[in-house]
């Protein structure tokens, strides 16, 4: 019997513990976001940002999007460009909308992960671009390549055995 009040005792203390570590790392870490700058390229759809926020190394963004135009829109992406304070670009965010009405107002909530979001630009692309893979040997030639395969094939070999 009091093996199981001690039991229970530990997991109450251990519950309370977790509340509170989780209760002050949200306090602690409300403070790490800033408002970021934002603008909004488009002009033929009208898209409202209630929030737009960045810490370090992450960010979000809040809004909502409305069809003004009348028609419905089958496909269309909202294309969050990322920017730091000296203007680089450092990367995009879409969310896709699909079969949008006329009139219909969609909420939107991302977020993204880059280093120094200073500036956000919000603007409507029909796709999105793909992305390419990491390409160790990019801008070399197959011939180079037909030659070099074999050669390091052969030092590692070479390497590797007494």
């Amino acid at each position: 019997m009091g093996t199981m009040k001690k039991f229970w005792m530990y997991f109450w203390m251990f519950i309370g513990f977790f509340l509170f570590v989780t209760l002050l790392t949200n306090f602690l870490m409300r403070d790490d976001y800033k408002n970021t700058n934002y603008e909004i390229k488009a002009e033929s759809l009208a898209i409202t940002v209630s929030e737009c926020k960045a810490a370090y190394s992450t960010g979000y963004i809040k809004g909502s999007v409305i069809n003004n135009t009348g028609e419905l829109i089958p496909l269309k992406y909202l294309q969050v460009n990322l920017y730091d304070k000296d203007g680089v670009y450092l990367g995009s965010e879409y969310k896709e909308l699909k079969n949008w009405y006329p009139e219909e107002t969609i909420n939107f909530d991302m977020n993204y992960n880059y280093l120094n979001i200073d500036k956000v630009i919000l603007d409507f692309t029909d796709e999105i671009p793909k992305k390419e893979g990491f390409n160790l040997f990019k801008g070399v030639d197959n011939e180079t390549l037909a030659i070099a395969g074999p050669l390091a094939a052969l030092l590692v070999v070479v390497t590797v055995l007494p």
